[in-house]
């Protein structure tokens, strides 16, 4: 009787997932809000309440929230074997298409009428990336001090400083900040002592490695395991571990990556799959994608103990809320990077305008902001032509 229960489990989780895995394009909004729409209004798994603290505690983890969200999820509803169907099915058709896509790329990314298709979705990856920072930065307290974070990881990217180092030094001001309000109002700080900006991101960081699919996989497992902010936190690391040096990977390359990676459906850290077929051909591309995702794995069932401590350890929850602010900056430091790709002429400028003005009106309207971004490139066709 227990087999059969678990079988009719794992059967409502494919029920869910099998589907999503294929029409989920148009980032975390729209993953959330179709998983919302089947599980919590058709299929009453949990209560809209409840699903929203989950979500919001998956914000607090490193990885891509929308997906552990599903990871969690499909653990909930039918354990380890749920949670594993949930990664197979929500992520293996995301990064099936990259793959595709990545070969095609290596095989015709070069020819000029491509380019300037691309190049005009790069210009709307642009708005989409400006539109996913500013909604990131909604999370959490916002004040000086945090305005002080997201600036000075804005400028601390743009100088190329390490990523891990941005994020693991926004906690500390955070948390130091959170303690003078306590001292303010005469509370006692309790718990949630200084963890000296998360010295556990350093760790993960090493030197880098020579070229190869091990050193590939360690390097998408150690984004993986930190990449705090959605998947548009992802940009940073990529520009810091895989352009040039090592792995020999242009901007462009990033930019087009990312800007597929919004014509696809499923979590935008698919995008690894394609970078990892651009260094080491299709094993390359497993593994990448394997690696990145990973840690998601490990973090999800850690999402409810998450949400359970940093109810009792104010102090950890601000030191998390200055590691977000800090991603922000990151984010925003890589729109700029991405930016300077893109924005070849005034086109590029207006495309990206178009997008970010229709994503702040329509927040799941990303779908619409790649199609500007490709008739935007189809116009730049035609202005070559004449």
């Amino acid at each position: 009787m227990p087999d059969a229960r678990k079988t009719h489990d794992l059967r409502s989780v494919a029920a869910v997932f099998a589907p999503l895995g294929w029409r989920a394009i148009g980032g975390p909004a729209v993953h959330v809000a179709l998983m919302e729409r089947e599980i919590v209004l058709k299929r009453h798994w949990v209560e809209r309440s409840e699903f929203a603290r989950l979500f919001a505690a998956c914000k607090l983890v490193p990885g891509p929230s929308s997906t552990q969200l599903a990871l969690l999820l499909g653990l909930r509803r039918a354990g380890v074997a749920g949670m594993l169907l949930t990664a197979l099915l929500f992520i293996g058709p995301a990064v099936l298409v990259m793959l595709g896509l990545a070969e095609l790329y290596i095989h015709f990314g070069s020819s000029a009428q491509v380019q300037l298709v691309l190049l005009g979705i790069d210009a709307a990856v642009v708005g989409i990336v400006a539109r996913a920072a500013v909604d990131l930065s909604a999370l959490g307290r916002r004040g000086i001090v945090e305005l002080a974070i997201a600036a000075a990881a804005l400028a601390a990217g743009l100088l190329g400083v390490n990523p891990l180092a941005v994020l693991a030094g926004g906690g500390v001001p955070a948390y130091c900040a959170w303690l003078l309000r306590n001292a303010k109002h005469g509370q006692h700080a309790g718990s949630g002592r200084v963890t000296s900006g998360m010295p556990w991101l350093a760790a993960i960081h090493g030197p880098t490695l020579a070229a190869g699919l091990l050193p590939l996989s360690l390097t998408f497992l150690k984004i993986g395991a930190v990449a705090f902010g959605s998947g548009y936190a992802l940009l940073p690391f990529l520009h810091a571990d895989l352009v040039g040096g090592t792995f020999h990977l242009t901007e462009r390359q990033v930019a087009d990556a990312f800007a597929l990676s919004q014509v696809t459906p499923g979590p935008v850290f698919a995008v690894a799959a394609f970078l990892g077929v651009q260094i080491a051909g299709i094993p390359g591309g497993v593994l990448a994608a394997v690696a990145i995702f990973a840690p998601s794995l490990v973090y999800a069932p850690m999402v409810s103990v998450v949400m359970r401590v940093t109810q009792t350890r104010p102090g950890l929850r601000a030191e998390l809320d200055g590691v977000v602010v800090a991603a922000v900056g990151l984010i925003a430091s890589a729109c700029v990077s991405l930016a300077a790709v893109a924005f070849v002429g005034p086109i590029e400028v207006v495309i990206a305008i178009l997008v970010f003005a229709l994503l702040l009106r329509w927040p799941r309207a990303q779908p619409w902001g790649v199609v500007i971004g490709v008739l935007g490139g189809l116009l730049l066709i035609m202005a070559t032509m004449h």
